[in-house]
């Protein structure tokens, strides 16, 4: 009961927030959250390094993608050891193949793909699991439960993925088809809800040659589904439906991935009707299908929210969460696609502040009797 009511707040938080986020992210200002000078120019301008939004809400998901991950663990009753490891690993695997894939699959050196990134993740994550379960039945002389760790894992990647299609909008990315060569349900539904992006940096600008051009949000209808999708899917693994959890989370957004990419206008690899992406996701949820079959069943505890908070709230993991969120940030929000110039100066009315000397002014002309 405590964890649907926590469900359903959380719920009411992701609305209220991407209400105002698909709102203001494809405008132009919401590209970059910081340009740091790097070398100073002949002209006396300096050469800037550009921080972007992308980074910033990669490294959020990133962030809350991992947390989520360690209260279901905690929940679930497995060693903060273990789910730390695993989130080690993995990460230590799909960054690197985020960049890696989107080079080979799209011939962009500058991009990432967290669809080519997860199908790696879901490959590798029952063979990390097993590894896992092994270093548990040395070390603590007890199981692991698969089970509810491969359903902490989908769910964590979901929500992730939900939460960090917010870079794409900002980046402007991702991008869906113009509104008027969808498919005629989506003229309907997205006549006016739809989104518009400026900026001559944006992707969907300088790739794609759509600035100010009305498409498909598919970026924010896959931010929402995601998210909706984890939030049920940690409900049923509250309730102890751990392989209803895993199924329904990891099924349903590779199928999403499939039919969606039908409504994007964005080079995916492959061919134009069907994506490289879209083959990796199907093959992923085949996989995770015939890997939650041929898993042994297994009995675990009936999962506590309460264990899974304070496995959160300690301080070695809130610093831990802070270096993941950080990391992730300068690795994908490094932006090498785009250039900077700052220019720095004085304001004009400088000599009014408190604490600013004036220049000197010249001596007064020597007292005498009559101006004493």
């Amino acid at each position: 009961m405590h964890a649907d009511l926590l469900i359903l707040a959380l719920a009411v938080v992701f609305a209220v927030a991407y209400r105002v986020l698909f709102r203001e992210l494809p405008r132009e200002r919401w590209q970059f959250v910081a340009s740091l000078p790097l070398a100073k120019n002949s002209d006396g301008s300096w050469r800037g390094l550009n921080l972007t939004f992308y980074g910033l809400f990669t490294g959020l998901a990133g962030g809350l993608g991992v947390a989520t991950f360690i209260v279901l663990t905690g929940a679930s009753r497995v060693p903060l050891a273990i789910a730390l490891g695993l989130t080690a690993g993995v990460l230590a695997i799909c960054l690197p193949a985020a960049k890696i894939i989107a080079s080979v699959v799209e011939k962009n050196r500058h991009g990432f793909t967290v669809g080519g990134a997860s199908f790696i993740g879901i490959l590798l994550a029952p063979l990390l699991l097993w590894g896992a379960d092994a270093i548990a039945r040395a070390t603590w002389q007890t199981a692991l439960p698969i089970m509810p760790l491969l359903a902490a894992m989908a769910i964590a990647y979901v929500l992730g993925e939900g939460v960090g299609r917010l870079a794409c909008i900002s980046f402007g990315c991702c991008y869906g088809k113009p509104v008027h060569l969808a498919p005629r349900w989506a003229k309907r539904c997205f006549g006016r809800l739809n989104h518009v992006f400026l900026g001559k940096t944006k992707k969907i600008a300088f790739a794609g040659d759509m600035e100010a051009v009305r498409v498909v949000p598919i970026q924010a209808v896959t931010c929402v589904l995601h998210t909706a999708l984890a939030l049920l899917c940690t409900s049923l693994f509250f309730h102890g439906l751990y392989a209803a959890a895993f199924a329904l989370a990891l099924v349903g957004s590779q199928l999403w991935r499939v039919y969606s990419e039908f409504l994007r206008a964005d080079y995916r690899g492959g061919s134009r009707r069907f994506s490289a992406y879209q083959s990796m996701a199907l093959l992923a949820a085949g996989y995770g299908v015939l890997i939650s079959l041929l898993l042994p069943a297994t009995t675990a505890a009936a999962p506590s929210l309460v264990a899974g908070l304070e496995a959160l709230w300690r301080p070695g993991v809130i610093l831990s969460l802070q270096l993941i969120t950080l990391g992730m940030f300068f690795f994908s929000g490094t932006s090498t696609i785009t250039t900077g110039e700052l220019r720095f100066g004085l304001a004009p009315d400088w000599r009014g502040q408190a604490g600013c000397h004036p220049e000197p002014t010249k001596d007064p002309a020597p007292a005498t009797e009559s101006s004493v």
